[in-house]
């Protein structure tokens, strides 16, 4: 009888041990992030995080995949030609994330992977650009004009993110305009969405001069 209780103690306790490990990989696989390389001096651009090397070779203006990590403090650097760029302690919320490497460090923003509404998309838009400063930004169909509408986003400032605007499938144009005026200094042209896409557009430094921008794949 002794031996039997032992042997059920024990079986309880692996037990409890075997789902508290299932649980914690399981929080480690909910959590993704991606790395985007907006350093308009570094043509490829690496992540790695506590050590581990998640995103190699990611070009100007370019995302990697997603890979797993778990949720809450980690180190992050942010490498160029085997040089350390950054190396910084971040937090990494649950869900799915971007890190935007900038000139002036990573940033970590959190991506939306609900599928949008019947027949519409989701756009959301990031500020990269070191001369740009604050920026109105209008998201409009080809073709309109942006003095006869209010911004989708108002005061997007250098390295920051907008909400996501939700409007139907179509093609539109994302114009970033100085704040408070309508003085468009990013225009990127028609970009035709289907229904169910969600994308970031990332305002960047072109590093021939001027500006451009970058269509991320958030969804679809």
């Amino acid at each position: 009888m002794i031996r039997l209780r032992k042997s059920a103690t024990l079986s309880i306790a692996l037990c409890a041990l075997s789902g508290i490990a299932f649980t914690t990989g399981c929080g480690s696989s909910s959590t993704q992030i991606r790395l985007v390389n907006a350093m308009d001096g570094q043509t490829s651009i690496n992540m790695v995080v506590d050590n581990s090397t998640l995103a190699t070779g990611v070009g100007f203006g370019a995302a990697s995949s997603y890979a797993s990590v778990g949720s809450g403090s980690h180190t992050l650097e942010i490498q160029a030609n085997s040089a350390t760029l950054f190396n910084q302690t971040v937090s990494v919320a649950s869900g799915n994330n971007t890190v935007l490497a900038t000139n002036s460090g990573p940033t970590i923003f959190t991506d939306n992977k609900t599928t949008p509404s019947s027949g519409n998309i989701q756009i959301r838009v990031m500020n990269a650009s070191t001369s740009l400063g604050t920026a109105d930004v209008y998201v409009v169909a080809s073709g309109v004009d942006i003095s006869t509408v209010n911004p989708t986003f108002s005061g997007l400032a250098y390295q920051s993110a907008s909400s996501y605007a939700t409007v139907p499938a179509g093609s539109y144009q994302i114009e970033f305009a100085q704040a408070g005026s309508k003085n468009v200094l990013i225009n990127s042209n028609a970009i035709s969405f289907s229904a169910g896409q969600i994308r970031t557009v990332v305002a960047l430094d072109n590093p021939s001069g001027g500006f451009t921008t970058a269509v991320l794949s958030d969804l679809n």
